[in-house]
């Protein structure tokens, strides 16, 4: 039987950076341990079969294997987790094929806008990271209608207040994708303490994404967050650490789309008639206010952090799959891919301008589904085949 001629080293490297143990890889190919160490050490060789497999449960392209020593991996987009002079994070190989299958899908529709003669986004880049927090705001609350009825009803309804933002958002023309998971693969949750969402900023295919394990009324501040990187023309990826005032968090632009985030969702105009500054302790006004605002926004407000950590867990824990709550497989699909991209989709391949298969694979779904989601947008099943 033929032997992979896969380099020893590349597949030890390959399993840390999956974070697995010999023996869970073990177990994954149905082989003992010792097999995986004697393919590590390269006393022995694996079959073309095992090696093949062994890139599939480690995420891993299979070439990869081959390499005399490994690639270097970074994010292709801007990376703003940082702080000060600390080394940009290695990305996990969830949080890697994230960005890169919703890189392929931005640049897809990009593509798609410029054959269409799609207009520019003109809010895109509108703002410098040297302008106001409340201007910036401000204009982002006009373009998408939002006002404090919008606001306070959206308090008592997290689920409906997310759909809506990102309704008025898709309505703007933005990309729009919320998922916990990479692709459409449950076998692969990703991580929200490695990040939160990150913003794609582009006038032809602006981009925001959120991960869909956080809670909902964190997945609601990371929406406005992202907003603001793409007002401000600013991409990349985020992770707001809830346990930190604003003003201590990451980079300047961090800090700016923070600050832009609050003031959007708790408008400074509002929030000092609400708080009541030295009549009640940090505790009563927190728990007054949450059911006027969401609570990472009113942590954004507080003008005394020294009380409350107690109340930095209630609504900041990662949960399973929150990306859209209870609904079918095709609305989930929908709300992983957006409404914006699966609608241009759809449309290409009705045309007959995109193969069905290559549709289906951009949307990460069987060609089967295709249909059906068509007819939850368009309330029309896919005419082209």
């Amino acid at each position: 039987m033929n032997k992979a001629l896969i380099t020893p080293g590349l597949l030890s490297w390959a399993r840390g950076r999956r974070g697995l143990a010999a023996s869970e890889l073990a177990r994954k190919l149905s082989v003992k341990p010792e097999k995986i160490a004697a393919w590590e050490s390269g006393e022995s060789r694996p079959t073309f079969r095992q090696a093949q497999r062994l890139a599939q449960a480690l995420y891993v392209p299979f070439g990869y294997l081959y390499l005399a020593e490994p690639p270097a991996e970074k994010l292709p987009i801007p990376d703003l987790r940082t702080v000060g002079d600390d080394p940009p994070r290695a990305p996990s190989p969830d949080f890697l094929d994230l960005v890169n299958d919703v890189l392929t899908k931005q640049q897809w529709y990009r593509e798609y806008q410029e054959a269409n003669g799609g207009e520019r986004s003109t809010f895109v880049g509108r703002y410098t990271a040297n302008d106001d927090a409340e201007t910036i705001a401000a204009d982002i609350r006009d373009a998408l209608s939002i006002d404090d009825d919008v606001l306070r009803n959206g308090v008592s309804n997290l689920n409906g207040f997310l759909r809506d933002l990102t309704l008025r958002s898709e309505k703007l023309g933005i990309l729009v994708m919320r998922s916990g998971v990479v692709g459409n693969n449950n076998h692969r949750p990703l991580d929200v303490n490695e990040f939160r969402g990150f913003a794609i900023s582009d006038d032809r295919a602006p981009l925001m994404f959120v991960n869909g394990r956080d809670s909902k009324a964190a997945q609601v501040f990371t929406l406005a967050h992202e907003m603001a990187h793409l007002w401000i023309g600013e991409g990349g990826v985020s992770n707001p650490d809830y346990a930190l005032p604003p003003d201590e968090q990451g980079n300047d632009v961090e800090r700016l789309s923070n600050r832009v985030a609050a003031e959007t969702l708790v408008p400074s105009a509002d929030f000092p008639a609400r708080w009541r500054n030295g009549s009640a302790s940090i505790e009563a006004n927190m728990r007054r206010l949450s059911s006027y605002y969401s609570m990472p926004p009113l942590y954004a407000r507080i003008p005394d952090w020294g009380e409350v950590e107690d109340y930095l867990t209630l609504d900041s824990q990662p949960v399973k799959d929150n990306s859209q709550g209870v609904g079918t497989f095709h609305s989930t699909v929908l709300s992983r891919n957006g409404r914006v991209f699966s609608s241009a989709v759809i449309s290409s391949a009705t045309e007959g301008d995109l193969p069905l298969g290559e549709a289906a694979e951009l949307m990460n779904v069987k060609v089967g589904t295709m249909s059906t989601i068509s007819e939850r947008l368009f309330g029309d099943k896919l005419s082209h085949a």
